[in-house]
């Protein structure tokens, strides 16, 4: 059976369509992250569930597409067959998906980010109130900081 281009050209218009709002999505988090209004992220995160499931059901869809017309799901063939189709349009619709899905991403890195520290920060906090010392982190066998060294409480019950 032959590639279904109006299909896939449809799929493809829904991804753009849910990666813009994605990247509003996410850039609304990335304000509501600096202003620490736990609300809007949490409202924030179930659009940004939802959203990312309805893309990620249509890249199913789109693999079915392609597996339905005799392709292989392999690294990099689907980006060779939409390339051999002379469909300038369709080529077009590749590109902006593949475009807004790395935007999408770097952008959910830098809100990740930001959580990080926001979490280091906390961290180092509660390491002062439970009355850790400042010895230097060091890294370890995960890659993830730990303090080497005893504790110094403030009092034993």
């Amino acid at each position: 059976m032959p590639l279904s281009i109006d299909r896939l050209k449809t799929l493809l218009q829904e991804d753009i369509q849910d990666l813009t709002r994605l990247s509003e999505i996410l850039n609304k988090e990335r304000t509501a992250l600096k202003e620490r209004s736990n609300a809007a992220i949490q409202e924030l995160a179930i659009d940004k569930s939802t959203c990312i499931k309805s893309i990620e059901h249509r890249a199913k869809a789109k693999a079915l597409l392609f597996v339905d017309a005799g392709y292989q799901i392999k690294k990099g063939e689907f980006e060779k067959v939409i390339a051999e189709i002379p469909d300038e349009s369709l080529q077009s619709l590749w590109r902006k998906v593949n475009v807004g899905l790395r935007f999408c991403q770097d952008q959910n890195t830098i809100n990740g980010k930001v959580v990080s520290h926001s979490l280091k920060r906390v961290n180092k906090l509660m390491d002062i109130v439970r009355g850790q010392s400042n010895k230097p982190n060091l890294y370890g066998s995960s890659g993830k900081e730990s303090t080497i060294g005893g504790l110094n409480s403030i009092a034993k019950a």
